[in-house]
C-alpha cells in the first residue's frame, strides 16, 4: 500500500538540477580541505605569534624611551605581518570549510564550490594589493637610499 494515499501515484525521487560530484572527486575535495585547514591553522598560529612579538617589541620600544616612529618601526612591521597572517589564515579556513561541504553535502555542491572560490578570490585580491604596495614601498626605499648615497 502506498503512503501517498490510495489514488495517488508513487512519489518520484527528488533530483537536483545541480551537478553532484562523485566519490572520487569528493575525496579530492576532502583532501584539499584537510590541507587548507592545516595551513589555515598554522597561519593563524603564526599571526598570534606575530601579535605577541609586536606587543613585546612595542613595550620594549616604549620602555626604552623611543618617541619616534622609527623606534616603533619593528613593532609596526610585526603588527602588519600579524594582520596579513591572520587575514589569510581565516580566509583559507573559510574556503576549507566550503570545500569540506562540497564533499559532505548532497545537492549543494556547486553553491559550496562557488563560495570557496569567492573566498579564495578575495584572499588573492588582498595579496595582490599588498604585493603591489610592497613593490611601491621598495622602489621608494631604494630611491631614498640612492638619493642619500648621492648626497655623500
Amino acid at each position: 500500500m502506498s503512503t501517498n494515499g490510495p489514488d495517488l501515484p508513487p512519489m518520484k525521487e527528488f533530483k537536483s538540477a545541480q551537478y553532484e560530484f562523485n566519490d572520487e572527486q569528493n575525496r579530492e575535495f576532502s583532501a584539499l580541505a584537510d590541507a587548507m585547514r592545516v595551513t589555515a591553522g598554522l597561519l593563524q598560529l603564526a599571526g598570534l605569534a606575530f601579535v605577541v612579538l609586536a606587543a613585546l617589541t612595542a613595550a620594549s620600544a616604549s620602555s626604552a624611551g623611543a618617541n619616534t616612529v622609527a623606534g616603533f618601526g619593528p613593532a609596526i612591521g610585526l603588527g602588519s605581518a600579524a594582520l596579513l597572517a591572520l587575514c589569510i589564515g581565516f580566509w583559507t579556513g573559510g574556503a576549507a570549510t566550503s570545500f569540506r561541504k562540497v564533499a559532505e553535502t548532497k545537492n549543494e555542491d556547486v553553491w559550496h564550490l562557488m563560495n570557496a572560490v569567492g573566498s579564495l578570490r578575495a584572499m588573492y585580491g588582498l595579496l595582490r594589493t599588498i604585493i603591489l604596495g610592497s613593490l611601491v614601498l621598495i622602489v621608494i626605499g631604494l630611491g631614498l637610499v640612492a638619493f642619500g648615497m648621492m648626497g655623500k
